[in-house]
């Protein structure tokens, strides 16, 4: 089954797709280029298009309200020893960009909401023998970002806006993993800690610097491969993310709104599962299928007018000598959702979509 390993290192990148994905996800933290072979550099880059639009009470439009967004990857492998094997990768893992016209909805016209968030993170990984191995490593992860309320559902909170500047906090990842080289099979499985900050925080109706604390959320991944023919691989993965522990509770807000926070989320189950398939001596080809439960909350906030998705990826990969290119195709069903509090509609947002297109570049040497 040797010609499956031909499409394995094109569906692997479907795996961290994570284009309008549960929570505030955007690439499911994949850890594929860890199991590359031998020395391995590779740059990713895409480009996501939502749209979505939704009805407020009033019957006036929201307009527009999220986003286009770019992301971009780098990872660089490298063998240490017949045994070991190190990794070095920078991601943006997390982010939100959110914005209502005032133009538009006078319920919601100028709320918005921008979260950035970029991470370095060193992985080891130890085989200690032919079929299993251990990996672990550090992060360090920037997170900053900004939220205004605006419109008039937010009463005495109309206008008003908080700044988080940019803070700085490690974390870890634990995982292991079980191969059969001759089955194509692969099982691994890799915990990634929470991270806690305390961002400086300056809001418009509050005076001087305060401090907020926030936690980006602790996750697991379960990704497993299988090689199913010769030169056809079946993969797939399950991913949770604790997104119910993330908070944010500027100081304003907790005086005008004692525990209530401006991000009130659910934790996150992300469904994918592929098929990689060799189509010639260079060429190979995929198609994948993610899944994001929709969450049983009655109450959505007006910064996550999304509820669940199914996606669907295809791509194709190249490899000419050390060289590999893979541009891939992304559509990303967007579930519908109603805007409420104390039982009251606030507002309509039907079932909407999202587009991506992408391209990874490996080269190993």
């Amino acid at each position: 089954m040797r010609k499956a390993k031909a499409g394995v290192g094109c569906a692997a990148m479907v795996w961290g797709l994570g284009a309008q994905a549960g929570g505030l996800d955007r690439t499911g933290q994949d850890l594929g280029p860890l199991f590359e072979k031998g020395h391995h550099l590779s740059t990713e880059t895409y480009t996501v298009q939502p749209r979505v639009r939704g009805t407020d009470a009033l019957g006036k439009s929201t307009g527009q309200v999220a986003d286009d967004y770019s992301q971009w990857g780098f990872a660089y492998r490298r063998d240490l020893n017949s045994r070991s094997s190190l990794l070095i990768m920078v991601s943006k893992p997390f982010g939100l960009d959110i914005a209502y016209s005032p133009q538009q909805s006078p319920l919601f016209g100028g709320t918005q909401a921008r979260v950035n968030s970029h991470e370095l993170l060193g992985v080891l990984r130890y085989r200690w023998d032919e079929h299993w191995a251990v990996h672990g490593g550090l992060r360090l992860q920037r997170t900053d970002g900004h939220v205004a309320l605006g419109g008039l559902v937010f009463g005495a909170l109309n206008g008003y806006r908080v700044d988080f500047r940019p803070s700085t906090e490690p974390g870890y990842l634990l995982g292991m993993s079980y191969e059969r080289p001759d089955m194509t099979l692969r099982i691994a499985a890799t915990y990634y800690s929470a991270i806690k900050h305390r961002i400086a925080t300056r809001e418009n109706l509050w005076p001087g610097e305060t401090r907020t604390a926030s936690t980006a959320p602790q996750s697991l991944n379960l990704d497993i491969q299988t090689g199913i023919t010769p030169g056809t691989v079946l993969f797939g993965q399950i991913r949770w993310t604790d997104w119910s522990q993330f908070r944010l509770r500027p100081q304003t807000l907790e005086a005008v709104l004692p525990g209530r926070s401006l991000a009130d989320m659910q934790d996150t189950m992300t469904y994918t599962l592929g098929l990689g398939q060799r189509l010639a001596e260079n060429w190979s080809g995929f198609v994948a299928v993610a899944y994001d439960e929709r969450s049983d909350k009655a109450a959505l906030s007006p910064l996550r007018p999304t509820n669940g998705r199914i996606g669907y990826t295809v791509g194709v990969s190249y490899q000419q000598g050390r060289f590999k290119l893979t541009p891939w195709l992304s559509y990303q069903r967007l579930g519908s959702t109603d805007i409420s509090s104390g039982g009251t509609t606030l507002a309509t947002f039907d079932a909407e979509s999202a587009t991506a297109v992408g391209i990874r570049l490996g080269y190993q040497f």
